[in-house]
């Protein structure tokens, strides 16, 4: 976690330890956290941030649906949606039908209004996540 600038105190007797820092909300449901750094950018700036959101689908098995969700260009720049044709066999093979149909979508993760956290045990034990953020 990057640090605040100052050292962190602790409280033992909540037992809630350290902060944590998670600056990305969750991807959308079907997609997966991804980076968009390369092998060499993430060594070489020493993290591994999954700042995007990806999925694979095809396109051509609901059209109406994916051009209603992906279909307005100005809208998929506006929100930094890409996406890019997968060919997934050779395009000579005039048979296969899903050339063409597969797509990978990716967009930028969405971040956390609140990206620090404390995880503190309830009267059970259970720990519960409280979020909060230092610029407010």
């Amino acid at each position: 976690m990057a640090k605040p600038g100052f050292s962190w105190p602790i409280c033992h007797e909540a037992k809630a330890g350290k902060p944590g820092y998670e600056p990305y909300e969750e991807c959308p449901a079907g997609m997966t956290a991804v980076s968009s750094r390369t092998d060499g950018d993430r060594s070489f700036l020493g993290r591994d941030d999954k700042d995007q959101c990806t999925k694979t689908v095809n396109q051509c098995s609901n059209r109406a649906a994916f051009r209603t969700q992906f279909g307005d260009s100005q809208e998929n720049e506006r929100k930094g949606v890409t996406i890019r044709q997968i060919n997934q066999n050779n395009d000579n093979d005039v048979f296969n039908r899903d050339n063409g149909c597969m797509v990978q979508i990716t967009q930028p993760r969405p971040r956390r209004a609140d990206p620090y956290y404390f995880d503190i045990p309830n009267d059970k034990g259970v720990k519960q996540r409280a979020w909060f953020n230092l610029n407010d």
